[in-house]
């Protein structure tokens, strides 16, 4: 189950069929809100202020949301960057390896693709490779995410590749949103 903060939007996976309770009071590691959670249903109940409004990606106020395809092959990891972008009010796609992205990006020419660098079959470097190899998709922005690949060097390595930024896996959801508003504004 997704639970979000009242007091700062920040969003979190719990497993209420890890508790004999039916409410949870849980203290928002961002903010320091402390609200109560239905472990039965979703609602939130909170003395706290109403949650802050979603924040729009630049240039998209009036128009259609930007797709964004995220491809990892962990179901879990691609809805969790899904939740920590959900207030940026886009549409999102999924793969699960390099051939199914590559595929949805030529049907879908999403605006912007989060990558892991390590999937089955094409790795995400073969991804970025093909991507910047066609005419017609060289300016698709891409975002590489790796849980293993850390260090300054690996990130210069993997912008060398061709992708346009690079973040760990082990982000924090507002430098992940930070980085993909950067992405779709256009200055990467």
């Amino acid at each position: 189950m997704t639970i979000q903060c009242p007091g700062c939007d920040a969003r979190y996976r719990i497993d209420p069929s890890r508790s004999t309770k039916s409410v949870a009071r849980v203290k928002c590691p961002q903010c320091a809100t402390v609200f109560e959670v239905n472990l039965h249903d979703t609602q939130v109940k909170s003395p706290a202020a109403a949650p802050v409004p979603a924040t729009p990606v630049p240039g998209k106020a009036n128009s259609a949301a930007a797709a964004v395809l995220i491809v990892d092959d962990s179901k879990f990891f691609r809805e969790l960057v899904a939740d920590v972008l959900k207030p940026l009010q886009l549409q999102f796609l999924m793969a699960g390896d390099g051939n199914e992205a590559l595929r949805i990006i030529r049907q879908k020419q999403p605006a912007l693709v989060i990558l892991d660098l390590n999937l089955p079959g094409m790795s995400g470097y073969e991804l970025i490779r093909h991507v910047r190899e066609e005419p017609s998709l060289r300016d698709l922005r891409l975002l590489a995410m790796s849980g293993v690949y850390r260090k300054e060097t690996d990130a210069a390595e993997v912008q060398a590749a061709g992708a346009d930024d690079f973040v760990s896996k082990s982000f924090k959801p507002e430098q992940l949103q930070a980085r993909v508003k950067k992405l779709l504004a256009g200055q990467a």
